[in-house]
């Protein structure tokens, strides 16, 4: 007898998941005692029945409501808040850069440019490469608030677009109410972007490996994000979609050059030191980092341990990610992998950048609903979705959330690729 899940009414079977009590034994030796049934609440972790779509969908509207509550009311429950700190640094490069000033972006006139926008503070330099530039030139064209309202609307569109597909066409209301869309879009961050150029690789690297490829070389824009894509793409052997993706990225970079200069790219390889320090350092406090590296250094750890830890937990992912890899589970599933790996590898995660898990999350939540829960995919999975949320005061307070979440998550997708039906 098979361990049942219920779905919607419906039951599928993994006989994967049988208890050594189900099987029968092969010899005429006298079965051993059934062990007694699990308890309510043993059952209640495992299958979690009562996390029902119904409930998620009204929990996470009720989330969302909360949550837009707290962002319209700033102005007075939190004036100090930089709202949209992060996208003034992009807008502020881009006008630098229209006004022919590229390589000012990349030092102490787009920091001091910034400071007046948003208040006399300390803020970081521009840290990405020029053909990030290209991506927000046009918004300089337009004022700040403006701009930054457009962004967020459209990335926040994109990212919802891209759910959805991953979802095949299922509510997008809970990757709405995803405390770290919010958090990213608080500060006009880019990653709601980066997720969307990541879903919809994973939705068209099958049937349409080219533009997957294009949409990959366009994360570059980011390359930290891009790290695994090479090494992804050459495993499962999609050529065209490499020749596609290297294409973007030299065409990208050739344009950038061409109306930037090689000026911008000086700028840019003198400010990576800066960049490099300022994250070492924890500038922005290691609370809101989800890496191994954050998570030994929030500890007490030297930077020296927190570079062995990194460096190792790194090391180990992308082995169970080449290796899964070789069994070519197909486009969604090999990109959905990917990025949760990555949130392991790079050293510096941002809280913010938790928003790109929202496609393996995704991937998982789609599988289910065709193919059954695994045993506490469930919860676990629950418990992802709130990470964000609990993951800076639970930092701040000595325990590192980040790493572990993300260990769990290629956990749930390693486990998901090897229940996936044989043909």
């Amino acid at each position: 007898m098979s361990q049942k899940f219920g779905l919607e009414g419906h039951s599928l079977a993994f006989a994967d998941d049988a208890s050594p009590d189900d099987r029968r034994p092969v010899t005429g030796e006298a079965q051993a005692a059934p062990r007694p049934p699990r308890s309510l609440w043993s059952a209640a972790l495992r299958d979690a029945d009562w996390l029902t779509h119904d409930r998620v969908t009204a929990f996470t509207r009720v989330f969302l409501v909360l949550l837009m509550g707290f962002v319209a009311s700033i102005p007075w429950t939190a004036p100090t808040m930089d709202v949209g700190h992060d996208f003034a640094a992009f807008w502020t490069a881009a006008h630098l850069a229209l006004e022919g000033r590229v390589a000012d972006a990349y030092g102490e006139a787009a920091r001091a440019a910034v400071a007046a926008l948003l208040g006399q503070k300390n803020y970081a330099p521009f840290f990405y490469p020029p053909t990030a530039l290209l991506i927000w030139l046009p918004f300089a064209l337009l004022p700040f608030v403006a701009a930054a309202a457009v962004w967020v609307a459209a990335t926040a569109a994109a990212y919802a677009a891209a759910v959805r597909a991953m979802l095949k066409g299922g509510s997008v209301v809970p990757a709405l109410a995803f405390p770290a869309a919010w958090a990213c879009g608080l500060f006009g961050q880019n990653s709601l972007f980066s997720t969307a150029l990541l879903g919809g690789s994973a939705m068209a690297l099958d049937r349409y490996p080219i533009v997957a490829g294009a949409l990959i070389g366009c994360l570059t824009y980011k390359p930290q994000i891009a790290l695994l894509a090479p090494l992804v793409l050459v495993v499962t052997r999609r050529w065209r979609a490499l020749a596609a993706a290297v294409v973007t990225t030299l065409t990208l970079m050739a344009i950038a050059t061409a109306l930037f200069g090689i000026d911008a790219w000086i700028g840019f390889i003198r400010a990576l030191p800066e960049a490099s320090a300022w994250n070492i350092g924890g500038a922005p406090g290691f609370e809101k980092f989800a890496s191994p590296y954050a998570a030994i250094r929030l500890l007490g750890g030297s930077s020296d341990l927190a570079w062995i830890v990194q460096l190792a937990a790194a090391a180990i992912a992308v082995a169970v990610l080449a290796v899964i890899l070789r069994t070519r589970p197909g486009g969604a599933a090999e990109i959905a992998l990917m990025v949760a790996v990555t949130g392991l590898c790079v050293p510096f995660f941002g809280n913010y950048e938790l928003v790109i898990l929202a496609i393996p999350g995704a991937w998982l939540a789609a599988q289910a609903l065709t193919q059954g829960w695994l045993p506490y995919e469930r919860l676990t999975l629950a418990a992802l979705y709130l990470t964000p949320f609990a993951m800076v005061p639970a930092g701040a307070n000595g325990i590192p959330l980040g790493p572990f979440a993300i260990a769990a998550l290629i956990a749930l997708v390693v486990r998901r690729i090897r229940h996936l039906p044989q043909f």
